[in-house]
């Protein structure tokens, strides 16, 4: 395994066999936590699961960095205590002058439970591809959002954020979506008949898209983000993975379009947004 790979994880514990998180923060970022060094357990032995939560935590360390923390959903909250960490918004006063451009913003109070050092993680949408942000004000009332998906590669999954929650979009190969078939056996609700599924029956992609899928980003479980593994290759949470999303939480599964696998803790499928295209501009929010 490469350093790279390995970049912020120590192993600690009773038998130094359970991975850590650890790494320090901007001024900024430690003025809103309190501390400049975030450690915390992984409460993992596994690697490729340790590796997931890590990059969970450092993209809503980065978020935390540039985005008005005012702003993240409520169901970022149990992510956060699945990390041993306790999240809890408090409002400055609006009203009050002052020359300092921090002040007159809403920020959050955020402490720590269980020991750890203090760690503040709001996690939301890092976009690769160009989208149409609106104003906080618009965000705050579920104005849509327009995505150019245009320079997307076959396979890529990008996220966005509406209404403070991550939606996913995964443009798919052919070859993908025609093996969809092989893991229905395994899923729980394969047609979706246990939820208002939007655009069912329409195209394997659960979309308005014969090409794209677009889904929220949050488990069906207690809210964590589920990561994207479209490798068709043996995984530790199961030998035979044929692609799809995996929730480092607690261990749901769900395959390539979002459907939830038996036996998982997830009750359902990843839920389906209001979407719909016009060319390459996806427009997330509203129906067309």
């Amino acid at each position: 395994m490469s350093e790279t790979a390995e970049k912020y994880l120590t192993l600690r514990g009773a038998n130094s066999d359970i991975y850590f998180f650890q790494k320090r923060v901007s001024e900024r970022v430690a003025s809103i936590i309190g501390t400049n060094f975030v450690k915390t357990s992984l409460k993992t032995k596994v690697l490729d699961e340790a590796i997931s939560s890590r990059d969970m935590l450092i993209n809503a360390l980065n978020e935390l960095e540039n985005t008005d923390i005012s702003d993240i959903g409520e169901h970022f909250l149990n992510v956060f205590e699945d990390f041993g960490i306790s999240a809890k918004p408090s409002d400055i006063d609006d009203e009050t002058p002052s020359d300092s451009a921090d002040q007159g913003r809403r920020k959050v109070l955020i402490g720590l439970t269980a020991g750890f050092a203090a760690a503040g993680v709001g996690f939301a949408a890092t976009p690769f591809i160009t989208a149409w942000n609106p104003s906080a004000r618009a965000k705050a009332i579920g104005s849509a959002v327009k995505v150019d998906v245009s320079k997307m590669m076959i396979g890529q999954q990008i996220q966005v954020s509406w209404r403070k929650q991550p939606i996913l979009i995964i443009r798919h190969s052919q070859s993908a979506l025609s093996g969809l078939s092989a893991v229905t056996s395994k899923l729980a609700d394969p047609n979706s008949d246990n939820i208002d599924e939007p655009y069912k029956n329409i195209n394997s992609t659960r979309s308005l898209s014969s090409e794209y899928s677009v889904l929220s980003g949050v488990c069906t479980h207690l809210g964590c983000s589920p990561k994207y593994y479209p490798e068709v290759e043996p995984k530790p949470w199961d030998s035979t993975w044929a692609g799809g999303f995996f929730c480092p939480c607690h261990g749901s599964m769900f395959d390539l379009v979002g459907r939830v696998y038996k036996g998982v803790p997830a009750p359902t499928n990843l839920t389906v947004p209001p979407h719909f295209f016009e060319g390459s501009v996806l427009t997330i929010g509203e129906e067309g």
